[in-house]
């Protein structure tokens, strides 16, 4: 084998080195820093403080009333109320009252139309027979005929069951004396009256006249 020179082979290793281009790394470009913007710090403005308008409201000063004057007060107004309540009961009071004389007056009416109308049947019945009995049993007093006193004489007279008479009385006359004898001839004809079915009132007219 060929004997090899170390000066030959570091020769050798030596071309072959500066034979071989070394690349150098490409620089990879940097990006350009970008400018810094000089940002001014915006104001904040701050709110301007509203003025409230204050109105000022004036206080009405609380008129406390005296204590004499809130008793009277409430005695004025039991007082309206008592009224009130007598009033009301005055008023129902006169109801109940107009009530009862309204019955009382209808009752009445009732008692004095059925009186009525047994009179108008009575003496519708009888009238033949009473002017007979008043004709021959008629008091004339003497003194009253020689004064040539004269009238009519109407006599209200009850007439019971058995055709006796009793509460006489005179309603109109011009003459006392006339007055007198018309009671005595109606006493006279106590029991000769047509006897009714129940008792009545009767007014009766008498005439005194000198022709008859």
């Amino acid at each position: 084998m060929p004997s090899i020179n170390k000066v030959d082979c570091e020769n050798k290793v030596c071309i072959q080195l500066s034979d071989v281009v070394v690349k150098k790394p490409l620089d990879k470009a940097k990006p350009k820093p970008k400018p810094k913007v000089k940002t001014t710090p915006k104001k904040i403005e701050k709110p301007k403080p509203v003025q409230k308008k204050i109105e000022v409201v004036k206080e009405i000063p609380k008129v406390v009333p005296k204590v004499e004057e809130v008793v009277q007060e409430e005695v004025k107004e039991e007082k309206l109320v008592e009224e009130k309540q007598v009033e009301v009961t005055q008023v129902k009071q006169e109801k109940v009252i107009e009530n009862k004389v309204e019955k009382e007056v209808v009752a009445v009416e009732d008692a004095h139309t059925r009186e009525v109308r047994l009179e108008q049947t009575y003496l519708q019945e009888h009238l033949a027979k009473i002017r007979e009995l008043l004709q021959d049993n008629l008091y004339y007093p003497r003194r009253a005929r020689k004064s040539g006193t004269e009238g009519e004489v109407t006599v209200k007279f009850t007439l019971s069951t058995d055709s006796t008479v009793h509460s006489i009385e005179v309603l109109s006359s011009k003459s006392e004396i006339l007055s007198r004898a018309a009671i005595k001839t109606i006493e006279d004809l106590s029991g000769d009256f047509p006897k009714p079915p129940q008792e009545i009132t009767l007014h009766v007219p008498i005439g005194y006249n000198l022709n008859q």
